[in-house]
């Protein structure tokens, strides 16, 4: 790539300099960016009537998945939690529920009662947006059961690779420091075990413009941009942008391009769209390929 070229890419991304992305992905996720949540941790459990296992999205910290089987006050981990269905038997979604975790034990009845009061503001907010939604007439929305799954069932199951094909396949995943891809159509693929996505609001703060030898088969050019966009009233310091893409640039071949444009790709009709790394969200940008490109970069405030 020239780098005219380079110039040319990067100066389109000056023009997104305020953009932000909500992921997950969905019209329903994007709406929880405004839900209260100072000090709690919350989880909504999305239950297929054919999956054993539901999906989690969690704001803040996770919880533990066994609390998506019961209802009502808990303690887990010595911490409270409570837990409410929101929705249930919802063409083929067995039930959404959400749960609220006080982030430590509330040792008097006086605590645990503000907790709750805490916790029904935020049911309140969750009911009257899925209500939005079904009044809408886009149950699709609801179905975050189906957009969230494993790498490795991904591979299984939709793209039939036997065993042998899946290890070799997640090969380039496990080298990589990436938490989940997401697909153009909205699927996520967590590489852990437990299908758990964290929601989050994340900022353009730059870009890497990369260059790849396809006979030598490695990448000879990665240059960072970033925007100049002065972000630290959102906590995005110079100090904890530096933190975040070091995870990014330090081995950008490893932790990016190979896993984006890993050959197992073409064995399916959905192709990546973007990576999280840590606090980082890194997504292919238009007209970008294998040889040449931008990845767009998007960091995520700190809690």
């Amino acid at each position: 790539m020239s780098s005219k070229d380079l110039f040319t890419k990067y100066s389109k991304l000056y023009l997104k300099a305020k953009a932000t992305e909500i992921l997950p992905p969905g019209p329903f996720l994007r709406q929880l960016a405004d839900v209260p949540h100072r000090d709690l941790d919350i989880a909504l459990f999305f239950k297929s009537s054919r999956k054993k296992v539901p999906r989690q999205v969690y704001i803040r910290r996770s919880v533990p998945q066994e609390l998506a089987d019961y209802e009502g006050l808990l303690e887990a981990e010595g911490i409270t939690y409570f837990s409410r269905t929101l929705l249930q038997n919802l063409r083929g979604m067995q039930y959404m529920r959400a749960v609220i975790g006080a982030g430590e034990f509330t040792k008097t009845a006086d605590d645990t009662l503000a907790f709750l009061r805490k916790c029904q503001r935020v049911i309140h907010v969750l009911v009257r947006k899925a209500k939005n939604i079904v009044h809408q007439g886009d149950y699709d929305a609801l179905r975050v059961d189906l957009k969230i799954r494993t790498l490795n069932d991904y591979f299984s199951s939709r793209l039939k690779l036997d065993e042998v094909a899946v290890e070799a396949a997640m090969i380039p995943f496990n080298a990589a420091d990436v938490e989940y891809v997401i697909l153009t159509d909205g699927t996520v693929l967590v590489l852990d075990e437990i299908p758990a996505v964290q929601h989050g609001v994340y900022h353009l703060v730059g870009g890497i413009g990369y260059a790849f030898d396809l006979r030598a088969g490695a990448v000879e050019e990665a240059r960072l941009f970033r925007t100049g966009v002065d972000l630290e009233t959102l906590g995005l310091t110079e100090a904890y942008l530096d933190e975040a893409l070091s995870r990014v640039v330090s081995d950008f071949q490893t932790n990016v391009h190979s896993p984006m444009f890993s050959d197992v790709w073409k064995k399916g009709t959905g192709s990546p769209e973007a990576l999280k790394i840590g606090n980082t969200v890194v997504k292919l940008a238009p007209n970008s390929s294998l040889k040449s490109g931008v990845f767009e970069l998007y960091i995520r405030r700190p809690e």
